[in-house]
């Protein structure tokens, strides 16, 4: 009985982790992805942590769903200009990150979970450098 759970928790936390092609072969398919006239491009990433990993992250761009993360996974997507709040809507504690977004940047955004007995979200701007290394071997989960 033991091993028909185990395998049942295994096949219901592997059900829960990105799939999509890696970040390295969906650069190569698209190396010079950049901001459209007007707007800005934005990376979000969900580190592939144990912590959270049954739940599916919505990612909300002022409110407005823009996609969403299994760990491991990534999206991208472009917004206009001006103050934004992003977080995750999930059923644990979200920790939102508001930023002046600037018309022809691109930003990396970073989703971890912490927390001992209540589960917490964090959404964190992270340096380029960072997020390419974060990145390599996580999953594309956009359109």
């Amino acid at each position: 009985m033991r091993f028909v759970l185990s395998v049942l928790a295994f096949l219901i936390l592997a059900g829960c982790t990105a799939t999509g092609p890696t970040f390295s072969e969906q650069s190569s398919a698209t190396p010079d992805l950049k901001p459209e006239p007007g707007k800005a491009l934005v990376y979000v990433y969900r580190l592939d942590q144990f912590r959270g990993s049954g739940v599916t992250s919505p990612f909300l761009d002022n409110g407005q769903q823009v996609g969403s993360l299994n760990r491991g996974g990534y999206i991208t997507f472009q917004t206009d200009p001006g103050m934004h709040e992003f977080r995750t809507d999930v059923i644990a504690v979200d920790e939102p990150l508001t930023l002046d977004v600037v018309e022809g940047q691109t930003y990396y955004l970073k989703i971890f979970t912490q927390g001992v007995w209540r589960m917490v979200f964090n959404t964190v701007l992270v340096p380029k450098e960072e997020a390419i290394i974060d990145l390599r071997g996580m999953r594309y989960q956009g359109n």
